[in-house]
């Protein structure tokens, strides 16, 4: 009724201008967020019946409504408000109703229980065939009389019209309204201080108010409602023509400060209502006017203030002490059913009680249900029903404690939907309780009832499933309330989930009743609708202390919206053409127009996740146009990215199946890229990181549908090097989101390609990593170096090496951007572990030695820029891969007839690096290093490799003169060079007997008695082993000199004060003396080993005390001994070979 009387309302207003208005439920119509000014007038005032007639501000004008358009809006509004007062002055009828059976009886039994609202009841219904009086609402009418001649009842008009008789019964008490010429203007023509040609300020108005009450005083009344916050009177006007019974209109205007064409209006609608009453004297004789100007005079005076806000809409009271201002129609109570009273959700602690309770209540009626069903009292057990889905009203159950109620409640209605379903199925009526149920008293057990009912009907009488579908759908907005919305809406989902009709247009058994896809589509879309404006709603709801309470219960109920869409999906008749034309748009518009962050990104990821792949490939333009119109507080980057995933994985799919990964006339990186171009550029706002991860998105797109064309890849970094150009970024810090994101981005080709030859493609690689803080460039660095090392990627050009080395210089060399302090040793001395291993992956092609003597050159350089940390780590791989390829030229030295002058320059090259690390003030590394050096070149016979090897070895023993002075480095490097003098084979005489002469005078000069003994020894082996040129490879064997040596240490050790040191050293001495005697050395003899032998044990074990060093010396001894034995006792048959004979071991 409401409905038709809007319809007719904007059928006078347009007639006026042809102005165009929408109608609808203002949840529907005007906001989804919060509601209009009826839900104040209806909640907070209690009036039954509100109208909004609102000039929206999305128009030209917006609230700025210039003045030239007061009277033209004035005009065409007072049509609409005719109409509204023409339908208020209708008639109240009473109605004599006779029940003809008891299934009409108990209807009437019901309206007269619960809809006394609505009926008012003369008479109580007594029984069957008895007469009952009624008087009906006027709206309510035609609704009356419907219910009458559904379930066949008598009846007449017993009143046709009560106001009327109400007059003439007053005539008899009290005397006939005063003629209407006192309702003539007092003499004198006021001068009113309004001319709506202007907007007014409130003392205007307020002037005008006292003029037109003060010259019409028997028609206008002005009383005062209170007073603002800020002190201001708040008048209302009464304008009546006496008498009672009436019906009566309210108004008010300026709800809202900043709609100053509000107050203009209802100040020009008492002027009209009182100046031109002659022209309409039914809407006042018939209609008492209820009119408050102003309702929020503080507001509105600060609009017109200097220093005010011309926007402003709230009052100027303070809320909660922190900002000013309450918005008058949004924290209005009162309401039933409707939104505006949300209540106040009881704390965590009760959330059990209360559940409780509700539970035990549904547990009762649904057994006092159960039970009239199985006695068959249909009506009594509907009563149960409705007083159990009574509990689902509730406004004080958290959405958990609610969706347990609500789930325990549905349970039980499966009962009452499949005694239904057999009675029907047995021949009852479902018509009649379909009528029947819309009359339960309370909106929330009716719509439930409903929609169980509707099922039935609809298994039972399927051609009608098309309008009962619709109807349900409709008839669930009476439910604004978003918490019971929402469930009550699920429930209708649930319910027809397997009722809708899933049939193409062009089928045959689509009929018009059965409905088609097109008809669930619908059906679906509009559902999903209102529940996600419930949903948005809920976040405008409460105190700003709740918000986050209130997020995190829309996060829990978010579930109920998305099903919407996973329905929509699972529907087998929607085909693409279908979706891209209605289902996506339709969506789309929803989300988009809503304006609310959390619900449209949740939303636009659940439309990626419910429908096929295919839809999105043909519908990519549509999706991501609408992305860049989301609200700015959405994650679109967290949309796109779920987007690339998804169809990234759909093309990985296909490439299994043997099909192209995407379709070649779907050019979906161009797409993405261009679009993710204008996301960005629509939103100025959003973070770096963001931009970023949307390139990494691309990136993985690229990977995964087109492996083969590496130019995408680098068409996503030089985007990334555009984006952060556009926003000024020059340095990004690695701990920053914008860091993180960035090494992410660089990370991704490393682990794709696991190349380094491969990125080198991508000539912007280097460019987006030198954004990076050294921080940055060396994570980036230490991915790249493991990458290669696992996948032994070798570098096998000079090129390369340079490129390479370039991206790896945080590792190299000291930066510009570096901090040098606090570095940790350990973590410092692995990077460049790391680094000398990535040298060994420096390898040419095997025929092309010049080309890797080309490339270690090239990567000395870098390298050697590494400063005097660095290079003990990076050198020393560099010189031997140098010796490596020396080797190589020789083995190729029959093809190359330069070979000889190329190892001249590799041992050169390796002297001058070694020189580099002695420069760098170390000693024992390049000690090592030369004497390496004179054994590689010993090794590669060519013209000077003597010379080399002799200016090696002669460093070696310079660099142990002029850097080693610790006497335990002294004897290490002295064995070192003993030790590589043995192994030298291409000395002349001339230059090997000064050398293993200069051995022997250095460990004659170590410092400590042991270490000189210990080194003598080693030096002696100098002249019996090591070999010349002039012996051709044969040993030296000089035993005289090796006797010298010998005797020389067993001194020194004679020298040591420690008995237990000087016996050791004995020890060890007479396995010398045995070796050298062994080996035929001729020079030994017996005598010798017996005087050391019998020294040990006849002067020097005495002396020492029992301890664990004596233990040792005589086990040592011991087993020197019993070889000696053995030798002694199995004397050897080779006539070579010395005897043993004469040896005293006892």
């Amino acid at each position: 009724m409401q409905y038709d009387l809007a319809v007719r309302a904007v059928d006078k207003l347009t007639a006026v201008y042809g102005t165009q208005y929408t109608i609808g439920s203002s949840t529907n119509v005007l906001y989804v967020n919060t509601g209009p000014s009826d839900d104040w007038a209806m909640g907070g005032a209690g009036i039954p019946y509100a109208y909004t007639l609102e000039l929206r501000d999305t128009g030209k004008y917006g609230f700025e409504l210039p003045a030239d358009q007061i009277i033209p809006n004035n005009l065409e509004t007072w049509e609409a408000i005719k109409v509204v007062a023409e339908d208020v002055m209708a008639m109240y009828q009473v109605y004599q109703v006779k029940a003809k059976d008891r299934v009409s009886f108990d209807v009437l039994v019901k309206l007269y229980n619960e809809r006394s609202d609505v009926y008012d009841f003369w008479t109580e219904p007594r029984n069957i065939d008895f007469t009952t009086d009624v008087m009906v609402l006027p709206a309510f009418k035609k609704t009356f009389v419907d219910v009458l001649n559904t379930f066949n009842m008598e009846y007449h008009i017993k009143i046709d019209d009560v106001q009327h008789e109400i007059e003439l019964s007053r005539r008899d008490i009290a005397p006939p309204l005063a003629p209407k010429k006192a309702l003539q203007r007092s003499p004198g023509t006021p001068r009113y201080s309004l001319d709506w040609t202007s907007y007014s300020d409130l003392p205007a108005i307020y002037e005008f108010v006292n003029e037109i009450a003060a010259t019409y005083p028997n028609l206008v009344t002005v009383t005062s409602t209170g007073q603002s916050y800020l002190g201001n009177d708040m008048p209302m006007l009464k304008i009546s023509t006496g008498g009672s019974g009436k019906n009566a209109i309210f108004a008010e205007g300026g709800i809202h400060a900043r709609e100053w064409i509000s107050p203009a209006f209802v100040t020009w609608l008492i002027r009209e209502l009182v100046e031109n009453y002659a022209a309409h004297p039914q809407y006042v004789d018939n209609i008492d006017w209820y009119i408050m100007p102003v309702l929020n005079p503080d507001g509105y005076t600060y609009t017109f203030s200097p220093t005010g806000d011309r926007l402003w809409r709230k009052n100027r009271a303070p809320n909660s002490g922190v900002c000013v201002g309450t918005d008058l129609n949004r924290l209005a109570s009162g309401c039933s059913d409707d939104w505006a009273k949300s209540g106040s959700m009881s704390p965590l602690e009760d959330q059990d009680k209360l559940l409780d309770e509700a539970l035990s209540v549904v547990k009762v009626q649904a057994l006092q249900m159960k039970r009239c069903l199985d006695k068959r009292k249909l009506m009594d057990a509907l009563k149960h029903a409705s007083t159990m889905l009574g509990e689902l009203r509730t406004s004080l159950l958290s959405p958990k404690s609610y969706y347990e109620l609500y789930m325990a409640i549905c349970d039980e209605l499966q009962h009452l939907e499949m005694y239904l379903l057999d009675e029907f199925q047995n021949g009852r009526k479902v018509a009649d309780l379909y009528e029947l149920v819309q009359y339960a008293g309370n909106i929330i057990p009716r719509l439930y009832l409903l929609v169980t009912v509707g099922v039935v009907y609809i298994k039972t009488n399927e051609q009608s499933r098309r309008d009962i579908l619709r109807d349900l759908v409709e008839m669930c907005r009476g439910v604004q309330h978003p918490l019971r919305g929402l469930f009550l809406r699920n429930y209708l989902l649930q319910c027809t989930r397997n009722l809708l009709p899933d049939l193409a247009e062009n089928d045959p058994l689509a009929t018009e009743s059965y409905g088609n896809v097109r008809d669930a589509v619908d059906f679906i879309q509009l559902n999903f609708s209102e529940m996600n404006k419930l949903w948005v709603r809920m976040a405008y709801q409460g105190h700003s202390r709740d918000k986050e309470r209130r997020e995190r219960e829309r996060q829990e109920l978010r579930l109920l919206v998305g099903t919407n869409l996973v329905r929509l999906a699972q529907l087998d008749s929607v085909d693409v053409e279908l979706y891209k034309k209605v289902v996506l748009p339709g969506i789309l518009e929803q989300v988009v127009s809503c304006r609310d962050a959390l619900a449209q990104e949740y939303l636009m990821e659940c439309i990626i996740q419910v429908f096929p792949d295919e839809v999105h490939l043909d519908t990519l333009h549509t999706y991501l146009k609408a992305c860049a119109e989301l609200h700015t507080d959405v994650k679109v980057h967290v949309i796109l990215v779920a987007l690339v995933e998804r169809l990234a994985a759909y093309g990985q799919r296909q490439q299994a199946l043997g099909q192209p990964p995407i379709p070649p006339h779907i050019p979906l990186f161009d797409i993405f890229s261009d679009q993710i171009g204008n996301i960005a550029q629509a939103r100025p706002e959003m973070p770096s990181e963001n931009l970023v991860s949307l390139q990494v998105s691309l990136i993985s797109l690229a990977f995964r549908c087109y492996p083969e064309k590496i130019n995408l890849v680098d068409k996503v970094l030089e985007s990334t090097l555009v984006a952060l150009d556009k926003i000024a970024v020059e340095k990004v810090d690695f701990d920053s989101a914008l860091g993180k994101e960035l090494n992410r981005l660089l990370r991704m080709p490393i682990s794709h390609y696991n190349s380094l030859v491969t990125l080198l493609q991508l000539p912007h690689f280097g460019q987006v990593l030198q954004r990076l803080d050294f921080n940055g460039r060396k994570s980036v660095a230490l991915h790249l170096v493991n990458n290669a090392l696992d996948n032994e990627t070798y570098i096998t050009t000079q090129e390369h090496v340079d490129a390479v080395l370039n991206m790896l210089a945080p590792l190299i060399c000291d930066q510009p951007d570096q901090v040098l302090t606090g570095q940790d040793a350990e973590d410092f001395a692995e990077e460049q572990n790391l680094m000398a291993r990535m040298i060994h992956l420096l390898a040419a092609e095997e025929t092309d030695l010049d080309q890797q003597y080309r490339m270690l050159t090239s990567a000395r350089k870098q390298f050697g820029a590494g400063g005097a940390r660095r290079i003990p780590f990076t050198l020393p791989p560099l010189i031997y891969e140098a010796f490596k390829l020396a080797r190589k030229y020789f083995d190729v030295r029959q093809e190359d007839e330069l070979w000889e002058k190329k190892c001249e320059k590799i041992f050169t090259f390796c002297h001058q690096c070694i020189a580099a690390l002695v420069k760098a003030e170390l000693a024992e590394l390049p000690l090592r290093l030369f004497l390496q050096g004179a054994l590689a070149a010993s090794q590669i016979i060519f013209g000077t490799h003597e010379t080399l090897a002799y200016e090696f070895i002669s460093q070696a023993f310079t660099l142990y003169e002029e850097e080693i002075s610790d006497s335990k480095a002294q004897f290490a490097a002295l064995t070192l060079m003993a030790a590589s003098l043995e192994k030298l084979d291409c000395f002349s005489e001339e230059n090997s007997a000064p050398v293993r002469s200069k051995c022997a005078l250095l460990a004659s000069a170590l410092l400590r008695k042991p270490d000189q003994c210990r080194a003598l020894i080693l030096v002696s082996n100098l002249f019996w082993s090591s070999t010349t040129k002039e012996l051709e490879g044969k040993p030296m064997r000089d035993g005289k000199k090796v006797l010298e040596c010998l005797r020389k240490a067993g001194k020194v050790a004679t020298e040591c004060l420690d008995p237990g040191v000087q016996a050791q050293l004995i020890v060890e001495l007479i396995n010398v003396y045995v070796h050298f005697f062994h080996q035929g050395n001729q020079h030994i003899t017996v005598t010798h080993i017996n005087e050391l032998i019998s020294k040990v044990r006849q002067d020097l074990l005495p002396q020492l005390e029992n301890s664990d060093e004596k233990e040792l010396i005589e086990r040592h001894l011991g087993a020197s001994c019993e070889m000696l034995r053995h030798r002694r006792d199995n004397p050897s048959t080779t006539s070579d070979a010395p005897s043993y004979q004469g040896i005293i071991l006892d």
